[in-house]
């Protein structure tokens, strides 16, 4: 696919491949769908709870440390979720797959080359209509977004702030813990945090991507049917010694995770990702989520550009 510079204004080529057909919910599957691919994946170390949690120190001051931990090196079959899409469901899987409009050329332009205020007017919208139809949800708060474009120089364990890459880590964005501080912090002050965490808040990630179908680096979800409670550990974010900035969610590898990818995602299709729910009996409350180097990309392909949306739901 031949994509013209940044600088020109113009994108490349967005016709969709053709060798895809609807299936009834109006998302594109295979009649020949993709073999599943074997891919090597970033896991937290097998870890012992004398420790503490996992933690990141960003800026650490002298004499702390910036991490207490280290990733081990996994590979794991991802399955191809072409030829069963319509079967995922958030509540069940915790990530599903929806059909969506292209995006029109000038959005697209935004979006890549990082007009935040043209995005906000044009984009977020949109995803807000969308996560309110899909959901039923009287109100959604956008409080981010992040677009990624791989660059081939780098190496995929570096991601520096301002030239994001894809995640290359397992992870899931927030713990109950840090999605309750993200919701605290995107309200208002006349809203009761106990009243909107009662009626059902969630907080899901809208993932497309800019340019299609992507080849280079997809990005992989486990299925949360598939997650044992062992497998899971909340990870602090400090700054300079103890200032918190957050928690995220690391993951041990387990035999029994199953993992799945959209084979050829396309610009209109949309892959949504639960980070949490306070719903949590009996429902998917997170998706540990990465993107994986597929072994059959060709080694011309166009690097994987991506955006995804932070929302917080709320019944």
């Amino acid at each position: 696919m031949e994509i013209a510079s940044e600088a020109s204004g113009s994108i490349g080529n967005l016709v969709p491949h053709q060798d895809f057909e609807l299936s009834p919910n109006g998302i594109q599957s295979s009649p020949t769908p993709a073999k599943h691919p074997r891919a090597t994946m970033s896991f937290l170390e097998p870890w012992d709870a004398g420790k503490g949690a996992p933690f990141f120190r960003s800026s650490p001051d002298e004499g702390f440390e910036g991490t207490n931990f280290k990733w081990e090196e996994k590979t794991v079959t991802v399955r191809n979720a072409r030829d069963q899409i319509e079967q995922f469901t958030l509540d069940k899987n915790g990530f599903c797959f929806v059909n969506d409009d292209e995006l029109s050329l000038e959005l697209i332009h935004a979006l890549r080359v990082g007009k935040k205020e043209v995005v906000r007017e044009l984009y977020y919208p949109k995803v807000e209509r969308l996560m309110k139809t899909l959901t039923g949800a009287s109100r959604v708060i956008i409080f981010d977004h992040t677009v990624r474009k791989r660059d081939p120089s780098m190496n995929k364990e570096d991601n520096p702030n301002g030239k994001e890459q894809p995640a290359t880590v397992v992870h899931c964005d927030q713990s109950a813990k840090g999605a309750l501080r993200r919701v605290k912090q995107n309200i208002s002050e006349n809203d009761d945090i106990n009243e909107i965490v009662d009626a059902g808040v969630q907080m899901i990630n809208v993932w497309r991507p800019l340019i299609g179908p992507i080849v280079d680096w997809p990005l992989a979800m486990m299925d949360y049917r598939s997650l044992s409670s062992s497998d899971v550990h909340p990870c602090d974010l400090w700054r300079h010694q103890f200032e918190e900035k957050g928690q995220t969610v690391t993951f041990t590898h387990n035999e029994n995770q199953k993992w799945y990818y959209l084979d050829r995602h396309r610009t209109n299709e949309v892959s949504l990702i639960k980070i949490w729910d306070s719903r949590r009996e009996g429902i998917a409350n997170m998706c540990a989520h990465v993107a994986f180097e597929h072994p059959d990309t060709p080694c011309d392909t166009t690097p994987r550009e991506s955006v995804e949306v932070r929302c917080i739901v709320v019944k």
